[in-house]
């Protein structure tokens, strides 16, 4: 009897009769399923949390690599850094996962940045630039002027601040270059290309049909006609004119004086201290001296960098260049002035 009772209670736990477990059977228990679920869940969410606290950390380390002191410290007097670099343009180049970076836009948000900031005593400028476009190049003039009757404003030469890029320092409060830096080339250029000897020369034809007489000025497919030639040659003769009056005022010259160093011709840094377009020899470093000096800065200058990370790959100095301006300024570098741009620019 036990035996036999053992053995059905071993197929039914419930005591239920056979062909009836079905019905009365409890439901599986999915309780631990649910469990590991929830702790699954529980873990991803531990996990990006700790991700997001560190990325935090993160920018705040980097942020406070824009001082010399680090990120907690940044209190007290100093001086404000502003870099300006490769050709001047307005609209500046990408960056992945975030905005446009460098161009007009960006430097004046920096300029005004460091002018709201009772903080900062002065300004220097670092400038490495060969040039670009001449309205851009005018809108930082102005800005800088404006900048230098507020706080004294010291430009800090580089290797080249030609053309465009001795523009934006005119109006400096001091400007200081080493002596084998590479300044000056006041001047216009426009350049353009024709080949429409070549299209004729293996079989193909081209035009342009236009609304006026001028609209197709400059066009690669014919030649240029005396009458344009003149009318764009007076463009440039005018940003020429503003070009040497905007020197001329900044530095104290005359006007005279500033057309007879501004054929276009580069100076070093020595040359351009004799000339008077510059006021003084020295690297960086002195510069941030001098800066700290003329605002009033006792001891040692700290510096404070103006520039604000922008898109998630640049907070960790990764910047990507797209587009035509990376490739200029990558693979068609020239060491003088980079004059590899098709459009009008300043330059010699």
């Amino acid at each position: 009897m036990m035996n036999a009772y053992s053995g059905d209670d071993e197929r039914h736990p419930s005591g239920a009769p056979s062909g009836q477990g079905s019905a009365t059977s409890a439901p599986p228990d999915n309780s631990g399923r649910g469990r590991t679920n929830w702790l699954l869940i529980g873990g991803i969410v531990f996990i990006a949390l700790v991700l997001l606290v560190g990325m935090m950390v993160i920018v705040v380390a980097i942020g406070g690599m824009t001082t010399d002191d680090g990120p907690f410290t940044a209190v007290g007097e100093r001086v404000g850094v502003i870099t300006i670099s490769g050709i001047i343009t307005s609209e500046g180049v990408g960056t992945l996962l975030g905005p446009r970076v460098g161009g007009v836009r960006a430097t004046i948000r920096q300029l005004r940045r460091a002018a709201e900031d009772d903080s900062i005593k002065a300004v220097v400028i670092r400038i490495n630039s060969p040039g670009g476009s001449p309205a851009a190049s005018q809108e930082i003039y102005r800005e800088v002027a404006e900048l230098a009757e507020e706080k004294p404003v010291v430009i800090s030469m580089g290797d080249v601040a030609a053309s465009g890029g001795y523009y934006v320092a005119a109006p400096a409060s001091r400007i200081i270059a080493s002596g084998s830096s590479v300044t000056g080339s006041i001047g216009v250029q426009m350049q353009y290309l024709q080949y429409y000897e070549l299209m004729e020369r293996i079989g193909v034809d081209g035009g342009s049909l236009v609304t006026g007489d001028y609209k197709d000025t400059g066009s690669p497919l014919r030649d240029m006609r005396e009458d344009e030639r003149k009318l764009l040659q007076s463009i440039i003769d005018d940003m020429y004119e503003q070009f040497v009056r905007d020197v001329a005022e900044a530095r104290e010259m005359s006007e005279e004086e500033v057309r007879k160093l501004a054929d276009g011709r580069v100076f070093t840094g020595e040359q351009a201290l004799d000339a008077g377009l510059i006021d003084e020899l020295g690297n960086f470093r002195h510069a941030v001296e001098v800066a700290g000096e003329l605002g009033g800065i006792v001891g040692e200058p700290r510096i404070r960098e103006m520039r604000r990370p922008t898109g998630l790959f640049d907070m960790f100095g990764v910047t990507a260049r797209f587009g035509k301006q990376a490739l200029i300024e990558h693979l068609l570098y020239d060491a003088r002035l980079e004059r590899i741009e098709r459009f009008m620019q300043f330059g010699g």
